[in-house]
């Protein structure tokens, strides 16, 4: 038997058994930089059940809190995103022969990008000013969590600057350093470091607002 039939055969295996232990799952691909769970992109309903987190399977640095699902992943590609009982996810890994590996989103984020003036030297203001910040990506769901003990203030008064981390799809624009991402609960973070990968993006964020 080849690796593409057996892989095949896997994963119709796995479509069996969300049958009997899943609950359905509408499944998206996201298109442009804003709403990927709007519902023109919904292609797919299927039956879907995920490990809950459990560290028994090793998982990709910085994906330790992804979840291994069971499903019949013939027709999604990484970057794709489900939602269902569990809440909305996002297709991390689709390996040949294991179960894939999916991200739980815990908010939903937008970003802009301030651009200073476009001249420089005699320019008549040096600052950003709100007519050259334009908007990233908006209403992309992603995981936002902690990212260590941040750094300390300029003060002594001062609680340190709060350091995270946002796992975004593949797909999701790209992101830069210095662009401004707010969460859907109105707080605010400067964008340190975007890396894509196969698994999508990892964003380290600094947070400069309540």
């Amino acid at each position: 038997m080849d690796a593409e039939t057996l892989s095949d055969r896997v994963s119709r295996g796995m479509g069996v058994a969300a049958r009997v232990f899943g609950t359905p799952y509408d499944a998206y691909r996201p298109r442009g930089a804003s709403d990927p769970l709007r519902p023109e992109l919904r292609f797919l309903r299927l039956p879907a059940a995920f490990d809950g987190g459990n560290p028994g399977y090793r998982r990709p640095t910085g994906y330790e809190r992804a979840q291994r699902g069971i499903f019949d992943g013939a027709y999604l590609q990484v970057g794709d995103l489900l939602r269902g009982a569990r809440g909305v996810l996002f297709v991390a890994l689709l390996p040949p022969l294991d179960r894939p590996l999916c991200v739980l989103t815990n908010a939903v984020v937008r970003a802009s990008r301030e651009a200073g003036p476009a001249e420089v030297g005699l320019a008549e203001y040096g600052g950003v000013v709100a007519s050259r910040v334009r908007p990233v990506l908006s209403g992309w769901p992603g995981q936002l969590l902690p990212g260590g003990g941040g750094r300390p203030g300029g003060l002594p008064g001062d609680g340190g600057l709060a350091e995270f981390s946002l796992l975004l799809p593949l797909g999701a624009p790209a992101l830069r350093g210095s662009d401004v991402v707010t969460d859907d609960t109105g707080r605010r973070f400067v964008v340190g470091v975007a890396a894509l990968s196969e698994l999508g993006w990892r964003v380290s964020l600094r947070q400069v607002g309540a």
